[in-house]
């Protein structure tokens, strides 16, 4: 495919659970866009309604810290759904955490009053996003400014008629209501946002397990230590700011996102630049080069020393051989782990990364570290998951998959 309507594709910049994304170009008027299509296996009954609701959602929503919309259609030869948006330079805040990239408290707080201040714009014009996570925060290449986009899942909130039975979003960063099936607000963005920068400040994911039951089980059940106790150089206001949008009532946490932005910039105060490091590249400190005394140093003779150095020159070669020998065969596999799937309904197509992996039931060897997993499933809604491989361990994953309501 070469085209969606008259704009032209030049390669795909990324996937998800409702289509693939594309860098495209605008021919009228030479400017690059993304050209987001929607899967032909979801393009299927409720699921344009979802399409339509969703060119809707974005195209009321005209702000600095939203992705614009610029167009939509449905291009004439392949028949694809297809909606326009900005095209921005960067990089996804997923993408910087998988590289280990290193943020400053700075700018994570930056990072999160701008997510705030966009999603407050959203929810005043009746838009909950309802999959606030790393994957859908886009920031530019200087990371001074960010952008939400991906409100593919957002629904209209139209005075209490909100679907709010749909279990949609990521569960580690899903709200209580939202694993609960419960009817939710703005306030559960919020939550999103309060497990996004906990994340960030500490290097660990507030609610984790072994399935996503069990992160769904945590999230309503556990509370985190607070991000003060994890990182103790956290400046206390922020880490009050963080754990206040983790509460599990909805009336605990922050009412708007005008007022955790606001609660964020009053958290900086006069502290010392701590930079947070990621669990893939840990902070390190080189010891001190020893001082040495030349008034106490007591001569020896040269002849020994060079002894001690062929010596030591044998030892060492000897030993690396010996542990290259005894490694060579755990090393190819220390990095690898399994990941057991398995869904209800079975036959749920599974990406992982955007690529294509096979249909459950499925055992899939993935490389240690973290992954980003989609499910999807014709009739049914599509599940996102945030998945983390340790080394050379087995991962089970049941995926319960909601049907599509089907409107007589």
């Amino acid at each position: 495919m070469n085209s969606l309507g008259r704009y032209e594709i030049l390669k795909e910049i990324g996937r998800g659970a409702m289509g693939v994304v594309y860098l495209g170009r605008d021919p009228k008027i030479e400017r690059p866009v993304a050209l987001k299509c929607l899967q032909d296996s979801l393009f299927e009954g409720q699921e344009e309604v979802r399409f339509q609701q969703e060119m809707l959602a974005l195209g009321r929503l005209v702000h600095p810290g939203i992705v614009t919309i610029f167009d939509a259609g449905e291009d004439s030869e392949s028949g694809h759904a297809y909606i326009v948006m900005e095209y921005v330079e960067g990089s996804s805040l997923a993408g910087l955490m998988r590289e280990g990239h290193a943020f400053t408290v700075e700018q994570i707080r930056r990072i999160g009053i701008q997510i705030c201040y966009a999603l407050d714009f959203a929810h005043s014009r009746g838009v909950i996003h309802r999959d606030i996570k790393p994957g859908n925060i886009l920031l530019s290449t200087d990371l001074m400014s960010v952008k939400v986009t991906d409100f593919g899942i957002a629904r209209l909130d139209t005075g209490g008629s909100t679907q709010t039975h749909q279990l949609l979003g990521t569960p580690q960063y899903m709200s209580p209501e939202q694993c609960d099936n419960q009817p939710i607000d703005g306030r559960s963005d919020l939550f999103s946002v309060g497990a996004m920068l906990y994340e960030l400040l500490t290097g660990e994911k507030p609610f984790s397990g072994a399935s996503l039951a069990a992160i769904m089980n945590h999230v309503l059940t556990r509370t985190p230590p607070a991000v003060k106790s994890v990182v103790p150089a956290i400046p206390d206001r922020l880490s009050d700011v963080v754990m206040k949008a983790l509460q599990k009532a909805p009336s605990a946490r922050f009412s708007s996102g005008k007022e955790m932005a606001e609660a964020l910039t009053a958290s900086a105060g006069e502290e010392r630049t701590v930079v947070v490091s990621s669990p893939q590249q840990p902070a390190s400190l080189a010891p001190p080069s020893p001082v040495e005394n030349r008034s106490e140093k007591k001569r020896t003779p040269s002849h020994f020393w060079s002894g001690v150095l062929v010596l030591l020159i044998l030892g060492a070669l000897w030993g690396g051989w010996s542990f290259l020998r005894m490694n060579a065969k755990t090393t190819a596999t220390a990095q690898i782990g399994t990941v057991d799937l398995s869904s209800d309904p079975p036959g749920a197509e599974i990406r992982v990364d955007g690529q294509i992996k096979g249909f459950t039931p499925l055992r899939i060897p993935l490389s240690a570290g973290s992954h980003e997993l989609t499910a999807t499933k014709a009739g049914h809604h599509p599940l996102e998951a945030t998945v983390n491989v340790p080394n050379g361990e087995k991962v089970p994953l049941e995926l319960k998959l909601e049907k599509e309501e089907v409107t007589p």
